[in-house]
């Protein structure tokens, strides 16, 4: 249930509920607050009135009718008025009257009022029953009902669940707020709670998408980490060689040592370049949609170039491409991904063997298939084989040729041209790496 019907339902059952409770609250304090009443106290004010004169009496009992809206007679020990104005008692009066034992009592009447009765005395020995008839409330009675009381007893209600609503909406903000001040001092796996990820509403969205984000800036920063503790590893062993084949040089006039500089050198700047292509790829992508780029043209002439490499091997590239398919982006840096998997399947096939290359489309997609015949990969790092300096079995390492930068640069340029492409080994033997692209 989204986060605002959950509010106005919520709200809506407290108004609801507040209402109901206050009326019924209400009524039971005022009935319990007329349950005190002083029956033998009044009985005695009436006795005094009556001896002042029949119509004091009347007076006195119409004022208090008045007041609080108990209905009160006195009557003699066989249950005629003593006030000229008054009846007799109604048949359902007179019932509760004989039912009642000396003494005070409360009797239940018919609708709800209640009956209390007392037997008073006068000086001259004359026993007077004193009644008064409390009805129930309702009516002008309702309105009469201590309006303070049932506000306050609203006001207490609301405020209860007031409270509750807004610990359910801030415990997750401040689970949220927790979490991103944690992360933010350098413990990367804070995670949101499951208690808020399990609710339901917009709030548990966002903490599903807070810890994503998290998980994903951790797996970042330590590819980063291991980024430049791979990049010292790499860069140490060329500025070695650079080093001793300097100071042989300087001792002597020996071409090959300069060769070796001229090579050394070579080589770092091919790592730097990489490393600063790569680097350009994950923090800012290329330009996406620059150019129309067909794509059978782009392949076959990878195919071309390496298929004159490959000839040294004895091993054949051949494509098998549908033509008049096209993709939108920068061709030089489709053109550098691409050709890094076939010449990585051309370095790692076995001798006088074939490097397959198919280029076809499935819906709106672009899917292109390099199969090899070489040695795979074992199953386990199918996937680290796109990360940087990644070399993972022993016909791959790094004397066959590159320095594991190539199929990282081509997951990079193609996830930036939102396809992807993955790494599987082919049950008759060698890998395919297959790409994913969308159809422009």
């Amino acid at each position: 249930m989204r986060l605002g019907t959950r509010l106005a339902l919520s709200f809506s059952v407290a108004i609801v509920l507040t209402v109901l409770m206050s009326f019924a609250i209400g009524a039971q304090v005022w009935r319990l607050r007329e349950a005190d009443y002083d029956g033998s106290q009044d009985a005695q004010q009436a006795l005094l009135r009556w001896q002042q004169g029949p119509q004091e009496l009347e007076h006195w009992l119409r004022e208090q009718r008045r007041a609080d809206g108990i209905f009160r007679m006195l009557l003699t020990e066989n249950g005629e008025p003593l006030a000229d104005r008054d009846l007799p008692p109604p048949p359902r009066l007179r019932e509760a009257l004989a039912a009642l034992a000396a003494g005070n009592h409360n009797v239940q009447l018919p609708g709800g009022g209640r009956l209390h009765s007392t037997i008073v005395v006068t000086n001259d020995g004359q026993r007077l029953r004193w009644i008064a008839v409390i009805p129930p409330p309702r009516g002008p009675e309702v309105r009469r009902l201590d309006t303070l009381l049932l506000l306050s007893i609203g006001i207490l209600l609301v405020s209860a669940l007031a409270w509750y609503l807004a610990r359910r909406i801030t415990q997750p903000i401040s689970d949220l707020q927790d979490t991103s001040r944690a992360v933010a001092a350098g413990r990367l796996d804070a995670r949101v709670s499951a208690q808020t990820l399990a609710r339901g509403d917009e709030l548990g969205a966002l903490a599903l998408d807070f810890n994503h984000m998290a998980e994903r800036l951790q797996k970042l920063i330590e590819s980063q980490r291991q980024l430049l503790r791979d990049i010292s590893h790499e860069l140490r062993s060329p500025l070695a060689r650079l080093q001793i084949a300097t100071e042989l040089a300087r001792g002597s006039r020996d071409e090959r040592q300069l060769d070796r500089i001229e090579q050394e050198t070579a080589r770092l700047d091919e790592l730097i370049g990489q490393l600063l292509l790569i680097a350009r790829l994950e923090h800012t992508g290329p330009a996406v949609g620059q150019e129309r780029i067909a794509l059978d043209d782009l392949i076959d002439a990878i195919c071309q170039d390496a298929r004159f490499e490959a000839q040294a091997r004895d091993v054949d590239v051949r494509g098998e491409l549908q033509t008049g398919v096209h993709v939108h982006g920068q061709s030089n840096l489709l053109h550098s991904a691409i050709e890094n998997v076939i010449r990585n399947a051309v370095r790692h096939t076995a001798s006088h063997s074939c490097v397959q290359v198919r280029l076809y489309t499935h819906g709106e997609r672009c899917l292109i298939d390099v199969d090899d015949q070489g040695p795979g990969i074992p199953d386990d790092q199918l996937a680290a084989v796109f990360e940087p300096f990644v070399r993972v079995s022993v016909a791959r390492e790094r004397e066959s040729g590159g320095y594991g930068l190539g199929l990282a640069i081509t997951r990079r340029v193609i996830e930036s041209l939102h396809g992807s492409v993955h790494a599987e080994n082919r049950r008759e033997g060698g890998l395919r790496v297959s790409i994913d692209l969308p159809s422009g």
